[in-house]
């Protein structure tokens, strides 16, 4: 599935929140700010605080991304669906590295970022989640 020029550039300048679930299908979402659209239908989020998250990747690579801009004009919203591969190390790993020395002159409070792992997202489908006027 290929994202659209405008959703990954609300990725790109926007928190995120990512939905894993567990091998035994114990729900978890967490706000990603890291996170950057690689192509049209791939993306990189860089773990630097994962824990539950990790696990449930690591558990099960099905993921769900939910990203909206509200106050500016029209509300825009897309729920993303894919499938993760964590990595400790390679060219996605490199390329997370990449991305938090960016992260870290945009917000010099944030010094101890550092990269734990690189996930990398094969997106499969796309929804918008904003309600049509036909459907009000």
């Amino acid at each position: 599935m290929k994202m659209s020029d405008e959703i990954q550039k609300m990725i790109n300048e926007n928190v995120v929140h990512l939905a894993t679930t567990s091998g035994n299908g114990k729900p978890n979402v967490v706000p990603v700010g890291g996170i950057r659209a690689i192509n049209a239908s791939e993306l990189l989020i860089i773990d630097v605080l994962f824990d539950k998250t990790k696990k449930n990747l690591l558990e099960n690579p099905n993921i769900a991304i939910a990203v909206e801009v509200l106050g500016k004009g029209a509300p825009c919203g897309y729920q993303l669906k894919g499938r993760a591969t964590v990595h400790s190390e390679g060219k996605f790993f490199e390329e997370a590295g990449k991305m938090v020395e960016n992260m870290r002159e945009k917000r010099p409070n944030h010094p101890h970022l550092t990269v734990k792992s690189a996930v990398h997202v094969e997106v499969e489908d796309i929804y918008s989640t904003v309600i049509k006027n036909e459907e009000r």
